[in-house]
């Protein structure tokens, strides 16, 4: 037993959130090296059709959650996925918290794919600093800096997802348990918009493991673009999902 309470959905979140975009994988692609664990990577990968798309590379820092006053959080999305009734949906595959409470929820409530990391975000004369790495572990697996773009930093570029519709859409494949008892395993497919919002600026992101953001092992050894999103104050909702045997 892991000893960690429940906190069923819904969830009011406030965060700190950056944002960059993927180059799209084809739809007949190989997934990247890291792109899940690979206790979980075969249930990840399956239901519904493949067809890519741009991805999305986050890192979220929550100042407020239900479970956790501090969350940091690590999120690959490879891309989006086709289903028999004509819908489409995003998948994340790889993500990474910094609490055994935060995954163990999001694993019961969303079927979000998580496991805990140590995460070590410095903010110095406007340069962010991100690390990521495994519990107890010397040297992260994912390494990244970002800061303002001079010449657009104060151009304001707003966050809204119930402006894209469904588009943004989370579809996440039941999960197999992991390793620790707080990865625990689920049964039902779940379907949740997202729900946030906040102010925000253009960000230039700089990896820092031999051009990579990951190590391509625990986390994808990628570049996204170079230019992204920093949102400082972002506010939302986790709702219930819609919770199906298929889709």
């Amino acid at each position: 037993m892991s000893g960690v309470a429940a906190a069923p959905a819904p969830w009011q979140l406030k965060s700190r959130t950056w944002t960059f975009l993927l180059s799209g994988l084809s739809a007949t692609s190989s997934f990247p090296a890291g792109f899940a664990d690979p206790v979980e990577a075969e249930a990840l990968v399956s239901g519904g059709e493949y067809i890519g798309g741009p991805g999305i590379l986050m890192v979220v820092s929550y100042t407020e959650t239900p479970v956790d006053c501090q969350d940091d959080e690590l999120i690959y999305t490879p891309g989006r996925w086709k289903f028999k009734d004509g819908s489409r949906g995003f998948r994340i595959t790889r993500i990474y918290v910094s609490t055994k409470s935060s995954t163990e929820n999001g694993r019961r409530n969303w079927n979000i794919p998580k496991s805990v990391a140590d995460f070590d975000i410095t903010t110095s004369d406007g340069v962010t600093t991100i690390k990521v790495s495994m519990p107890g572990a010397s040297q992260p697996f994912f390494h990244v800096q970002t800061k303002p773009v001079p010449l657009l930093r104060h151009i304001p570029l707003p966050l809204d997802t119930t402006l894209f519709g469904n588009y943004l859409t989370l579809v996440q494949p039941p999960l197999p348990a992991g390793p620790e008892p707080e990865r625990i395993a689920t049964t039902q497919w779940a379907i949740l918009p997202l729900n946030l919002r906040g102010p925000g600026h253009l960000e230039r992101i700089f990896p820092l493991l031999d051009g990579k953001v990951g190590d391509g092992k625990n986390f994808p050894a990628i570049v996204p673009w170079s230019i992204g999103t920093y949102e400082p104050m972002v506010e939302g909702e986790f709702g219930i999902p819609i919770l199906t045997d298929s889709v």
